[in-house]
This record gives structure tokens, C-alpha cells and sequence, in this order.
């Protein structure tokens, strides 16, 4: 399975905020996802799941979109 374009797109966007390591990405902040200009409520969703794919070491399953 290919990873979605939405994702892609909302991964862009959060390298693009300077956020590019798994550690960055456990420490952002509600304030600093905010900042990330343009982002839908859905985009929003999709890295929350990323952030949570990250801390349990399941970053492969978020890209393919096979999340439990």
C-alpha cells in the first residue's frame, strides 16, 4: 500500500516548519503545530497520528496507513 498523498502533503509541511527528526516531532507543541500555516482540522488529525506512531515505534505502519 502507497502512502496517501494527504499524508505526504501534511509531512511536507511539517519539514518545511523545521520539525525533522523523530524527537522534534514527539516535542512539538499544540502551539507549534498552530503555527504551521494553512493546516485543516484533518491535517491536524493526521499529525497528532504521527506524533503517536512516533513515541510507539510504529512510524512504518503510520506511512503504509495501517494504524491500530
Amino acid at each position: 500500500m502507497a502512502m496517501s498523498q494527504k499524508t505526504t502533503k501534511v509531512l511536507n509541511k511539517v519539514f518545511d516548519a523545521g520539525f525533522t527528526t523523530e524527537k522534534e516531532i514527539l516535542a512539538m507543541t499544540m502551539d507549534d503545530i498552530l503555527k504551521i500555516p494553512n493546516l485543516s482540522i484533518a491535517e491536524i488529525a493526521i499529525i497528532n497520528a504521527l506524533s503517536k506512531s512516533v513515541k510507539a515505534n510504529s512510524v512504518i505502519s503510520f506511512l503504509s496507513g495501517y494504524v491500530e
